[in-house]
């Protein structure tokens, strides 16, 4: 299988720069916070180390024959050391592990704004599984590089250079000794992260691939059962899974070696001690106190040790983790927008397009443009229709003109403005598109509708208002809890055409001044797409300039377009008709063959369906 790549995000940054760049901008306002960790941390390692000359003390005084009372002052040393050891020991985890908790809150914040500002196109050509497993997997392994190995290395050090100066101290010859094993173990441990590196990095990109397929499948899972493709699904599903278990059982066998490592040298260290001290200690250079507290400086310098390789893992881990997620914050926001607004903050707006055309990047050589010079006016309050058939171009014409797809060549005008030119939260609080596919939030009705305020500061008026003018009032009677039923995730509890006009009454509450429709009203029955339109034909003022919105209506149902006042027919990425609704039948064009294959005649067949 080959390797995943993304060339729409930057190449990662080289390691210095990488960590100088993160430093900067996310660790380094905690020194405060890592300086006083670092000191309970040295606290830490001075106490333990101190333990073990208390219990040479006991050992030394019991061979002295010493008074009871000097052992039992000794004892309870030891007793206050171990409670104050507990105690500086918890305070640097707190230290150190907090921040690791800040930094990975504001990477994900930081993802996120940095993926809003993202066009469509981004979207299309990197999948939303991986970004996710960026968000999720890559985010919690930086924590614990910004944390836990933090904390760990330092700890290493620390607890290395004081636990070797005691023990040097005491017997430098028995140590050189003891250093033999575990320099050959700190030579291995080297040879193990290279292929932890290796590896770690493969899996992590496996995990966005396996992340990938799942979430597909299961946005299309009424696809798939209808389609019976269950087994193709699972067959990939388990090539995916097949290649990240592979990766996994490599790193385990690397860290199944690495791991008991250190506990093998901690016991040749405790047989050197024996054969090399203990004839040291007949020969009367080292006393029985000595000996005891250099086999507690061995396991303190193996207990440390054998938090190698957890440690290892988790610079390996965090290092990859952090080169993934700055591919992400290293994106140049690539959505149309400048820094003007419009003269006035009320009133709906003109919409003109000169010569659009528009070519998606995943096109392959020779195939047409999706847009090919389309040009077209609408005055504030009109409404527009566009109609075409499957693939004509009419969801990317809609997408363009929200500014959601960059035009490759041509101008948006929206009010005049090139939308090139228009701030995007002018454009955002102005030009509304309300897709084919509703997505509603699990909350209430009145939350989903009025979700352009904050939550504590809803207008139920502007709601109920939004409500009746997209024709939902009267479904709205009939639900348990009324403005406040939970529609649930993506508003399952709601029928099709209720989820499609809670969209249409989201934009009335904004108070957009452009509303874009693209093929909302598929999913409503005759009667209450007729109220719709008339409401929206009200909202609209009948193409005044005092109106409160224009409205282009995209829609494959042409008795959704029969109140427009113009209508542009499109196929191929062209307008190929223009006209009001009765002009387009005279022609006998386009338009007029799907009329007569509708067979509309004042009903529709279709009904308010889930």
């Amino acid at each position: 299988m080959t390797e995943p790549s993304h060339p729409v995000l930057p190449p990662s940054v080289s390691g210095s720069q990488l960590l100088l760049r993160f430093g900067k901008g996310y660790a380094l306002r905690y020194v405060g916070v890592y300086a006083l960790g670092l000191v309970f941390l040295v606290a830490t390692n001075w106490l333990t180390v101190w333990i073990p000359d208390l219990i040479r003390q006991v050992f030394d005084a019991l061979e002295a024959n010493k008074q009871v009372d000097f052992v039992d002052d000794i004892a309870r040393w030891i007793g206050a050391a171990s409670a104050a050891v507990i105690v500086v020991r918890t305070l640097s985890r707190v230290l150190f592990f907090n921040p690791g908790r800040t930094i990975e809150f504001r990477l994900r914040n930081d993802m996120l704004a940095r993926l809003l500002k993202m066009s469509t196109t981004f979207f299309r050509q990197v999948g939303v599984g991986d970004l996710v497993s960026r968000a999720t997997n890559d985010a919690t392994y930086v924590r614990a590089f910004v944390g836990f190995a933090i904390l760990n290395g330092i700890n290493l050090l620390l607890a290395a250079a004081m636990a070797l100066s005691q023990m040097i101290e005491t017997d430098a010859w028995l140590t050189l000794w003891c250093v033999i094993p575990l320099m050959i173990s700190t030579w291995l441990l080297q040879k193990g992260v290279r292929w932890l590196h290796r590896y770690i990095r493969q899996i992590q990109e496996a995990v966005g691939l396996l992340s990938a397929h799942v979430l597909e499948s299961y946005g299309g899972v009424p696809v798939i059962q209808a389609a019976g493709a269950e087994p193709a699904f699972q067959r990939v599903f388990d090539e995916h899974n097949d290649r990240y278990t592979a990766l996994m059982l490599k790193v385990t066998m690397v860290r199944s070696f690495l791991l008991p490592l250190t506990q093998s040298v901690g016991s040749l260290c405790l047989f050197l001690l024996l054969w090399i001290g203990g004839e040291h200690v007949v020969q009367g250079q080292l006393t029985l106190g000595q000996l005891a507290a250099y086999a507690s400086y061995i396991w303190i310098l193996v207990a440390a040790l054998s938090m190698t390789g957890w440690l290892l893992n988790s610079l390996q881990r965090g290092y990859v983790s952090l080169q993934r997620l700055w591919q992400v914050l290293g994106l140049e926001p690539d959505r149309v927008g400048g820094a003007r607004d419009f003269a006035t903050t009320q009133g709906a707006v003109s919409l003109e397009l000169r010569g659009v055309n528009f070519r998606y990047g995943d096109a392959v050589e020779g195939e047409a443009n999706a847009l090919q010079d389309i040009n077209l006016t609408l005055e504030p309050g009109g409404i527009l229709g566009v109609y075409g058939p499957v693939g004509s171009g009419k969801s990317t014409l809609a997408m363009v003109i929200a500014g959601l797809l960059p035009a490759a060549k041509g101008q948006v005008l929206i009010g005049g403005i090139d939308i090139k030119e228009l701030g995007a939260q002018a454009r955002c609080d102005s030009v509304t598109m309300i897709p084919q596919e509703s997505f509603l939030f699990s909350r209430t009705l009145a939350d989903n509708v009025g979700y352009d305020d904050p939550l504590d500061a809803i207008d139920q008026d502007k709601v109920e208002h939004a409500v009746d003018r997209a024709a939902l009032a009267d479904d709205v009677q009939r639900m348990p809890h009324r403005l406040e039923t939970l529609v649930g995730e993506r508003g399952v509890m709601l029928s099709g055409g209720q989820r499609q006009r809670a969209q249409i009454a989201r934009a009335l509450y904004a108070g957009s001044r452009l509303l874009i429709l693209d093929d909302v009203l598929s999913a409503v029955d005759h009667d209450t797409e007729v109220r719709l339109l008339d409401e929206l034909k009200q909202e609209m003022a009948g193409g005044s300039e005092q109106a409160s919105a224009s409205a282009v209506i995209v829609s494959t149902r042409l008795s959704a377009l029969r109140l427009c006042e113009n209508i542009v027919v499109v196929d191929e990425g062209k307008i190929v008709e223009q006209g009001s609704h009765g002009e387009l039948l005279n022609r006998q064009g386009l338009y007029a063959a799907a009329w007569a294959a509708q067979a509309y005649d004042g009903q529709s067949a279709h009904s308010d369906t889930p």
